[in-house]
């Protein structure tokens, strides 16, 4: 998602029985203008989208949604509207460059949030995902007949999911052999 669709993202807009999130046509993003924060439609018509989610960040979802009651489901700890400076200078840029009070290092250094939807796209690829459903996800258009005569289809929905739980899976610690006690005879 763009920065203003994930900021945006309502709470009413999550369907998680389902694994998915929706972003509304009219106010499926947090816009800024002037120091005003305000929500309206996303960046283009085609933004308009369900992204439909892996049981991990489902899960994770869930657990954001749990923890407070507010309309908004990635906001501050009174139910406010994130800024993205403040969300840049204090969250984003100590985990990503480091931080020398906490005493870690930098994860990637000079990683744009926005890096994130550059990332996301190199993985469709490399799993093989059929273009119109990678343009579909990140709301995107396809240009002339490709963008005309192609359509996503739940198999390749599933296989994005897929895709997307066994990298998650693949970063996760294994889980620990079973301790074995011996016993005197």
């Amino acid at each position: 998602m763009r920065w203003g669709e994930l900021t945006g993202l309502a709470r009413a807009n999550t369907h998680l029985g389902d694994g998915l999130i929706q972003v509304h046509p009219e106010v499926g993003a947090l816009h800024e203008v002037q120091g005003h924060l305000y929500l309206g439609p996303p960046k283009t018509a085609n933004s308009v989208r369900d992204i439909h989610l892996p049981p991990f960040l489902t899960a994770l979802l869930r657990e954001v949604l749990d923890s407070h009651d507010h309309d908004i489901v990635f906001c501050g700890a009174r139910g406010a509207f994130l800024r993205r400076s403040s969300m840049s200078r204090r969250v984003w840029g100590p985990v990503v460059n480091g931080n020398a009070r906490a005493h870690t290092g930098p994860v990637i250094e000079g990683m744009h949030l926005h890096d994130l939807r550059h990332t996301h796209k190199t993985w469709l690829i490399e799993d093989g995902i059929p273009e119109v459903a990678q343009a579909k996800r990140l709301g995107h258009r396809l240009p002339g007949v490709r963008g005309i005569y192609s359509h996503v289809t739940p198999a390749m929905r599933q296989r994005i999911t897929e895709a997307l739980q066994d990298r998650w899976l693949s970063t996760q610690p294994a889980p620990a052999a079973p301790v074995r006690h011996l016993h005197a005879a």
